[in-house]
């Protein structure tokens, strides 16, 4: 093996896990955790190996270590500390992804790039491919199928959590084809804008369709704003399109119209599981219950002398909603030191965003924004699938804060 060869063998190992990193989210948890060890077990060994150890000293590290040590200081004061140990002890993996991915966005002036983003735009056709086969044949290319009607399987079978993929990656396949094709080719970037926006809509995931519109609106405001006359017509189109599905389809009426309209907003299934967040968060202030701890202590019989409550429905893993998990689950202490961090980090990264311009920073932008909101439904904050998905465009938004030009993919 040449010198060369050598030199190159763990970037170039830990570019291919980094480009590969949205098929292990297709593929399930232990999957998803093997490319977890192996992305920090390289970037480990490359960064001692190079003794490139001043790559930790940024403002964003030290923000992440000062989230890390909440955690850690959260977990002494748990109603039960074993179960939030892995969690919170173990997040510094995560810290150690996020810089992976920063590490080989940014190897040798970017290298490697544009073929990450390729793969990762090309594994987002597939699976677009897919929900679309699904929804015309009844199953995917792997012959599964949704158990709920007016729901998309996808490749995640009956887990049925699609659109957080779908979510997660929709902005960067849009900013990829302008940059691919070109900033003016706009026929083709509203074919796929469009493609991408009613698929994100037959999968049936009504918070994630909301959210997906909600990046999709801000993403095309900024970009298309010396065409917004163009864009307010295209978005509106779209929405006719969907009510056109809605209408003539039964199971797609059913989730997005006639499930909706038999429950007043106060019996919505979520606002169940944020008022229980609530009620634990009243009875542990300070510090919360401790990470994962929700749903054990939502199980004490004293939150059931409330009997307008459904007890079915508040009886959960989590709250599905990450403010309200962060808080039940951390208190005011945790929730405080939460906020601060993000709010640091997205002021640090608009401001880069409004020197260099970079759509994949704005792209990742958007999407912290949006997946923070206190309102729509999330998957838990911790949990291996949703925490990824979050964390990799963290680690894009950190990436590109620091990137001076918004080259052209070749």
């Amino acid at each position: 093996m040449s010198i060369l060869t050598i030199n190159n063998f763990l970037p170039t190992t830990l570019y291919i896990l980094v480009a590969m990193l949205p098929i292990s989210l297709l593929s399930g948890s232990l999957i998803i955790n093997t490319f977890h060890f192996l992305i920090s077990i390289i970037f480990l060994i490359e960064i001692f190996k190079t003794k490139k150890f001043y790559f930790f000293q940024n403002k964003i590290f030290y923000m992440l270590f000062f989230f890390w040590i909440s955690l850690i200081i959260n977990l002494i004061f748990s109603i039960n500390p074993e179960g939030g140990t892995l969690r919170s002890v173990g997040f510094v993996r995560i810290i150690l992804i996020i810089f992976a991915i920063k590490y080989i966005f940014s190897y040798e002036n970017y290298k490697y790039k544009n073929n990450i983003l390729k793969v990762w735009f090309t594994i987002f056709i597939i699976v677009s491919i897919d929900l679309l086969i699904e929804f015309i044949f009844g199953r995917n290319i792997l012959g599964y199928s949704s158990y709920i009607p007016g729901r998309l399987a996808g490749f995640l079978d009956d887990e049925l959590k699609i659109g957080g993929y779908y979510l997660g990656f929709i902005l960067f396949s849009l900013t990829y084809i302008i940059y691919k094709y070109g900033k003016k080719n706009y026929l083709l970037l509203t074919f796929f804008l469009l493609t991408f926006f009613i698929i994100s809509f037959l999968i049936g995931e009504r918070s994630n369709f909301i959210k997906i519109t909600l990046l999709i609106f801000f993403f095309s405001l900024i970009y298309f704003k010396d065409h917004i006359i163009k864009f307010l017509i295209i978005f509106s189109c779209s929405f006719v399109i969907l009510f056109g599905f809605i209408f003539n389809n039964d199971d797609l009426k059913y989730r997005y119209y006639e499930q909706l309209k038999a429950k007043k907003l106060e019996e919505y299934y979520y606002f169940q599981h944020y008022k229980s967040a609530i009620v634990i968060l009243k009875e542990h202030p300070i510090f919360g219950v401790g990470i994962k701890n929700f749903r054990n202590e939502i199980l004490n019989k004293k939150y059931e002398k409330d009997q307008n409550w459904n007890n079915r429905h508040i009886k959960s893993t989590h709250p599905h909603q990450i403010n309200f998990e962060i808080l039940s689950e951390t208190g005011i202490f945790g929730f405080t030191c939460y906020a601060l961090f993000f709010f640091l980090s997205l002021i640090k990264s608009f401001k880069e965003y409004l020197k260099n311009k970079n759509l994949l920073l704005l792209s990742s932008i958007i999407f912290i924004v949006v997946s923070l909101n206190p309102i729509l439904p999330s998957g838990s904050f911790f949990t291996t699938y949703s925490s990824t998905i979050f964390w990799i465009n963290y680690a894009i938004m950190i990436t590109f804060s620091d990137y001076k030009k918004d080259q052209l993919i070749n």
